[in-house]
């Protein structure tokens, strides 16, 4: 009997826990609380934009470079001796008017130089006068002399007539005939005679001349004894003083023009094609010079004079000439001056000007459409490396997306700040 009870409970007792468990089970599943879903939320980007408003553009170049001055020459002395004295102003950075002294050089010697050429000269031009006096006395007695021999031909021509008719004898007419034949040669020397002071006029108008050009010579040389200034300017690396003595072709000092500059700044070969591809060209284009000192800067405008002769080699691009124009202030600027040049591109019409990041694939830029993100192809026209010129399928008045993400796309929700 107990055997069966034992074996009643091992069958039973497993059966009446997994009933229980079951029951447990579904009891826990039936009392579970649901979870409602949630609904997937989609991202809204926040972004910068700026309103599409074409307009004509035109883009500025900024280059830098620096100042010079458009005369920059080395005075020498043209002719030897001591200085005697020199110009109030003539030292370093000092200012001179045209005209205004540098140095002057011992003028004595070339005072009597001068003078010795001066008499030399007066006294030719005498012997010139003297010659020519003679020359007209010469042609007055060639002038008797033929009106002699006239008279000593009618003369013969009557002698032989009369003796045609036996009225003079042969002595008589070989004496007319001898007459005459010795005033045709003494009509020959005088014309000889004329040739002969012609020539001697000519020798000596040819001495004449080259006194006169030994005078100018003389004179040249005394007013090169005073070494002035060629133009307004500024002195610079002085080399003579007081007391020493020059030599021809020594060098005095440097001297810079004053208030005429010019800009030399250089030009990226990308730069210059740009330039020359505009109907404007290079030549005479206007630019803009800026010269910042301290807090205080100042502006000129000028004009391109010249390009220069070669592409450089090294860094590319070419070298260019500005002439500045005179204005208010350009006296205070020195030549060295480093500043910022300006130059206005080509101009393009119904075109936007975007950050450079607003472009992608130099192709295209996103607009806000109705709260998500268009995308509009593009031209662009300009780069300078910060923003782009561009122009294309952008209408007036769309909001161009300037900030830049990864998940950048058509359809992407955005909310403008």
């Amino acid at each position: 009997m107990r055997n069966r009870m034992g074996l009643i409970l091992k069958i039973v007792l497993p059966l009446v826990l997994l009933a229980v468990g079951v029951g447990g089970f579904q009891y826990m599943v039936a009392t579970k609380p649901e979870e409602k879903p949630r609904p997937v939320e989609i991202r809204v980007w926040n972004v910068s934009a700026q309103v599409a408003a074409p307009a004509t553009i035109s883009p500025e170049i900024r280059v830098y470079g620096t100042l010079a001055a458009a005369r920059d020459v080395e005075l020498r002395a043209l002719v030897a001796g001591e200085v005697l004295s020199v110009g109030a102003r003539f030292r370093d950075g000092g200012r001179l008017k045209a005209g205004d002294l540098l140095v002057q050089i011992d003028p004595f010697q070339y005072e009597a130089n001068l003078v010795e050429k001066e008499s030399s000269l007066k006294e030719a031009e005498a012997r010139l006068r003297e010659l020519r006096a003679t020359l007209a006395s010469d042609k007055v007695l060639l002038e008797r002399d033929q009106e002699i021999l006239k008279l000593e031909e009618r003369n013969l021509a009557r002698s032989e007539t009369l003796k045609k008719k036996g009225n003079i004898s042969d002595k008589a007419l070989d004496t007319a005939r001898t007459t005459l034949s010795r005033q045709r040669q003494q009509v020959e020397q005088r014309k000889a005679q004329l040739d002969i002071m012609g020539a001697k006029i000519g020798q000596q108008q040819a001495i004449i001349d080259r006194l006169k050009v030994a005078v100018k010579l003389a004179e040249r040389d005394l007013k090169h004894t005073r070494l002035v200034a060629p133009f307004d300017g500024f002195v610079s690396d002085v080399s003579a003083e007081l007391g020493k003595r020059l030599d021809a072709r020594d060098k005095v000092a440097r001297f810079l023009e004053a208030g005429n500059l010019e800009a030399r700044f250089h030009l990226s070969n990308r730069q210059y094609g740009v330039l020359l591809q505009t109907h404007a060209g290079l030549d005479g284009r206007p630019i803009r010079v800026v010269w910042k000192t301290g807090n205080k800067q100042s502006e000129f405008e000028g004009v391109i004079d010249r390009v220069g002769s070669e592409i450089d080699a090294a860094t590319g691009g070419v070298e260019v000439f500005a002439i500045l124009k005179s204005g208010p202030g350009i006296e205070n600027v020195r030549a060295g001056a480093f500043v910022e040049v300006l130059l206005e591109g080509e101009r393009y019409e119904n075109a936007l000007t975007v950050p450079d990041f607003a472009v992608f694939d130099d192709q295209a830029v996103f607009v806000v459409e109705d709260g998500k993100l268009a995308k509009r192809t593009i031209e662009v026209l300009f780069d300078n490396g910060s923003q782009k010129i561009i122009r294309g399928d952008v209408k007036e008045g769309e909001q161009i997306v300037t900030t830049r993400f990864a998940e950048i796309g058509p359809g992407i929700q955005v909310e403008v700040r």
